[in-house]
């Protein structure tokens, strides 16, 4: 696959994620969270992938498989299926991001102090490239695993007991530190 057709999928991705419409840089952090790893592996393309990126955005315009918006938002244009996201298992860092923001929650609600509850889901998007209903189903499995170490969990994510690989032992070493 060439790096233009490539950075095409990326964003069609992106978008198909994003609700089929998203800003630049919404799109840009969404292919570095996606694809960090890849682009790394891909010699120059690390080091130019923004400005290709936009590039090929010119050329999904011009040839109509891409609007942009008066906002500047890119936008899937209507009739264009977006993409279903390539279903990929949870990394140990975006597990991490997850867990972490959960804990965060959980000694607010925990302490009686507000949660910010979309900031912080709103972090962990930006960090990890996550569907809102994956972090979610995510929550609600951090929930089932704080309540096995005999811990109230968040009253907002009843617990899920299907935990994926890795979260156990994230969540261990985020209430031990």
């Amino acid at each position: 696959m060439t790096s233009d057709s490539l950075l095409g999928s990326w964003i069609l991705e992106a978008l198909g994620v994003s609700g089929r419409r998203a800003s630049p840089l919404a799109v840009a952090k969404l292919v570095w969270a996606r694809h960090e790893q890849d682009l790394r592996s891909a010699g120059d393309l690390l080091f130019t992938w923004q400005l290709d990126l936009r590039s090929m955005a010119a050329e999904m315009v011009a040839d109509g498989r891409l609007l942009v918006e008066e906002s500047g938002d890119w936008t899937l244009p209507a009739g264009t299926a977006a993409p279903a996201p390539a279903r990929r298992t949870w990394s140990e860092d975006e597990i991490l991001a997850v867990v972490e923001g959960y804990v965060a929650m959980l000694h607010a609600e925990h302490s009686g102090q507000p949660i910010r509850q979309r900031q912080v889901l709103a972090d962990i998007e930006a960090k990890t490239g996550r569907t809102s209903d994956q972090l979610e189903r995510m929550l609600a499995n951090i929930s089932h695993v704080i309540q096995e170490h005999g811990i109230t969990p968040l009253s907002s994510y009843r617990p899920r007991s299907n935990v994926p690989a890795g979260v156990r032992p994230a969540v261990a070493a985020v209430l031990d530190d």
